[in-house]
């Protein structure tokens, strides 16, 4: 077993590229319609980012568990996989100007109508709007099609890519790395601390000045 997970660690070809920024931007554009589909799927992609949910918690926001705030949203995550005992958090979605995480989630409520119960819900083929929450599988295949659209290859991406991308995000941009494990819910620091490593390796290099 000790050998297994070794070579785990060993092969990077199974991990997911983070939905960065530029990225997210990139799946964004690309998503243009002004149709049930559209709108679900561009406030899915920005609220997933900019909260940094899991899949699981993604899909289980409810309405009555988003509050507005003068600087954005805060929602509610009763439980995750690391509060089993269910204390909860309150995740802050701040009002951004370049992802606009806010301005898609109220434009995706409006135009379906949601007052009430999951926000992220599943259509049909046909686009007509359920009452049923949407699947973790769900989320990764919108991530997928999205990259797909944007030109990228959607077999380097998942549902973790949202997640992944504001972790990675946050440390290009020189985030406290105590308010990125404070957002992401992570227990260790040093999770939180993989996501902004490999960036890391090239800032203030030791042969930044003979190379």
């Amino acid at each position: 077993m000790r050998a297994i997970r070794r070579d785990k660690r060993d092969d990077p070809s199974g991990k997911k590229r983070p939905a960065d920024g530029d990225v997210l931007r990139d799946m964004l554009r690309t998503i243009d319609g002004e149709d049930l589909r559209s709108y679900r799927d561009r406030a899915l992609l920005a609220i997933g980012m900019a909260g940094a949910f899991r899949r699981s918690e993604l899909v289980a926001i409810t309405v009555a568990r988003v509050s507005d705030d003068t600087r954005g949203l805060l929602v509610r995550v009763p439980t995750s996989k690391t509060d089993q005992e269910g204390r909860g958090h309150s995740v802050a979605i701040p009002d951004g100007r370049r992802l606009e995480p806010v301005r898609h989630y109220r434009a995706w409520l409006e135009k379906a109508a949601i007052d009430s119960g999951p926000v992220f819900r599943k259509l049909t083929p046909q686009g007509r709007l359920t009452e049923r929450p949407m699947s973790a599988q769900g989320v990764a295949l919108v991530v997928k099609a999205a990259a797909r659209s944007a030109g990228y290859p959607e077999t380097l991406f998942s549902g973790h890519s949202l997640r992944a991308g504001f972790l990675t995000e946050a440390g290009r941009q020189n985030a406290n790395l105590f308010k990125m494990r404070e957002h992401s819910r992570h227990v260790s620091i040093d999770m939180v601390a993989e996501y902004v490593r490999d960036h890391e390796r090239f800032r203030e290099h030791a042969g930044e000045g003979f190379l």
